[in-house]
């Protein structure tokens, strides 16, 4: 047996003490699906490489977490590519074998985001997160400033959907499902659909306090994909 890949988390901010939220999500999404203990955790923080620049004053791909974002950004919008930033980690060197392996990475940014395939859908601009199944999340602290209540809680409510969606919950399944356009649960569920940002993450926020934040379904999802990655 083999265990959970594991989890790199990266900040563009040294420092955020809210950070924690997303170790607290973590915990909460391992004991809900009965796991014994947390796979490990590294906390990289706004990570650089020595060699992160070049002799020309350009940032390195992949050496740093400010070239992961910069790489992403698009100027004329002022906003981060999530899918272009979830395409570099699926495509960084660490996964080799001889470096740090496969693992997942969980990234929070500063700056707002967008989804040009969620936006074609809903015609609204911009995303609170986004993820890459079995690879990687990107948030953004935007939405959870944005709103009145602790940064926190809504950091944590954003880390526990979109480290689901990583997980690969919820699953192509027969019954609950809508497409937006990734999977989204129709249940009351932290994984139902997040289109109205301000509307929607202040009501899963309201759903994840009450408890329990995972309908039955999605919540035998992710126990069926973490245990699939134990024995894989």
């Amino acid at each position: 047996m083999r265990y959970v890949k594991p989890i790199n988390i990266l900040d563009e901010r040294p420092h955020r003490p809210e950070r924690l939220a997303l170790y607290d999500a973590l915990c909460d999404i391992f004991v809900a699906v009965g796991h014994g203990a947390l796979p490990p955790v590294a906390d990289y923080g706004a990570w650089r490489h020595p060699a992160c620049m070049d002799d020309r004053g350009y940032l390195v791909p992949y050496l740093s977490v400010k070239w992961y974002v910069e790489h992403a950004r698009d100027a004329s919008r002022q906003r981060v590519n999530a899918q272009t930033v979830l395409a570099a980690f699926r495509d960084e060197p660490w996964r080799h074998k001889d470096l740090l392996g496969d693992h997942y990475d969980v990234l929070l940014v500063d700056q707002p985001l967008f989804d040009p395939a969620e936006e074609e859908y809903s015609g609204l601009v911009g995303t609170p997160g986004s993820a890459l199944v079995g690879v990687a999340a990107v948030i953004s602290t935007c939405a959870a400033e944005a709103l009145d209540r602790i940064a926190y809680s809504l950091l944590k409510t954003l880390a526990l959907r979109e480290m689901a969606h990583m997980f690969g919950a919820p699953a192509m399944r027969g019954e609950s499902l809508e497409l937006t356009p990734r999977l989204a649960c129709t249940n009351p569920c932290i994984l139902s659909p997040c289109v109205h940002v301000r509307e929607d993450l202040d009501r899963l926020t309201d759903l994840r306090l009450a408890g329990p934040a995972f309908c039955d379904l999605c919540l035998a999802d992710l126990r069926a994909n973490l245990a699939a990655e134990e024995e894989g």
